[in-house]
C-alpha cells in the first residue's frame, strides 16, 4: 500500500526490546505512517524513535503505581481514577492533532504487524472479533442514550477514527470529571471497568452513537490461525 490512512499511538515504558521489535516489523509494512512514540516516565527511546521516524515525548508516568495521576480507588489497573483516564483522553487528542491523520492505531508492545493492509474506512472503532461484554449498567446507560452496545476490544491493533474523537472530546472529558469517579465510588463492582482504558473508550463512543466493529486486519494468539492476519495481538515473544 503507498497511501497512508492512518497514524499510531504508541506509549511505552522501559521494554526497549520490544519497542524495537515492534517499530521494525511495522515500518517494513507502512514506511510513511506517522507515529507518535511517548515514553510513559521510563526509558528515554529518543534514539528509537528518530531510528524509525517517529516523533517523540516523554511524559509523566501515567500507569504506574507511583504516577502523579494515582488517586483514591485506583490502586488496580481495572478502576483508574478519573484524573488518569482524562490524560489519557488527552494523550489521544494530541496524537490526533499531530499526525492529522483520520484514523489513530493503538499500538502496544505485544503487537506484531506481519503484513500492510487496507483499512476499509470508514468506521469509529474497530477491535479484536471476540469482544467482551460490559457490565449490566454500563450496557443500560449506552441504551438509554445510543443503543449500540456491542462491547469492547480495543486493544493493541485497534484503530478508532481520530475526526470522531476530536468531535466528542470536550464532551467525553467533561462527563469523566462530573461521572467517572462518583460512579466507581457508588458502584465499583458495576462501574470500576471504566478505568480501563480499552473500554473507556468504547463506552463513550458508543454512548454517543459510534459503533464498536470487529477489525478485519487484527487477530489474537489465543485466535489461532494468526499468521493469516496482517496484525497479530498478545504477541509475546519479547516479554
Amino acid at each position: 500500500m503507498s497511501d497512508v490512512q492512518f497514524g499510531v499511538f504508541y506509549q511505552v515504558y522501559k521494554n526497549n526490546k520490544a519497542t524495537r521489535f515492534v517499530l521494525e516489523n511495522f515500518r517494513r509494512c507502512f514506511p510513511h505512517n506517522p507515529i507518535v512514540l511517548i515514553s510513559d516516565g521510563g526509558n528515554h527511546f529518543s534514539d528509537i524513535a528518530e531510528e524509525f521516524d517517529c516523533s517523540y515525548h516523554m511524559m509523566d508516568n501515567l500507569c504506574g503505581k507511583d504516577s502523579p495521576y494515582k488517586g483514591e480507588g485506583d490502586e488496580d489497573h481495572y478502576a483508574w481514577n478519573g484524573l488518569r483516564v482524562v490524560e489519557w483522553w488527552r494523550r489521544q487528542k494530541l496524537v490526533c492533532e499531530e499526525t492529522k491523520q483520520d484514523y489513530i492505531m493503538i499500538m502496544e508492545d505485544d503487537v506484531y504487524v506481519t503484513n500492510s493492509f487496507d483499512i476499509q474506512s470508514p468506521f469509529h472503532l474497530r477491535g479484536i472479533r471476540y469482544s467482551n461484554p460490559f457490565m449490566p449498567a454500563m450496557s443500560e446507560e449506552i441504551s438509554k442514550n445510543s443503543g449500540v452496545d456491542r462491547g469492547y476490544g480495543m486493544c493493541g491493533g485497534s484503530m478508532y477514527n481520530a475526526k470522531t474523537l476530536l468531535s466528542i472530546y470536550d464532551d467525553v472529558i467533561e462527563d469523566i470529571k462530573n461521572n467517572h469517579d462518583r460512579l466507581i465510588e457508588e458502584d465499583r463492582y458495576q462501574w470500576k471497568g471504566l478505568g480501563a482504558v480499552d473500554l473507556n473508550i468504547t463506552y463513550h463512543f458508543n454512548k454517543r452513537g459510534y459503533e464498536y466493529q470487529a477489525a478485519p486486519w487484527l487477530v489474537e494468539v489465543r485466535e489461532g490461525n494468526y499468521f493469516s492476519f496482517p496484525v497479530i495481538h498478545k504477541w509475546k515473544e519479547n516479554y
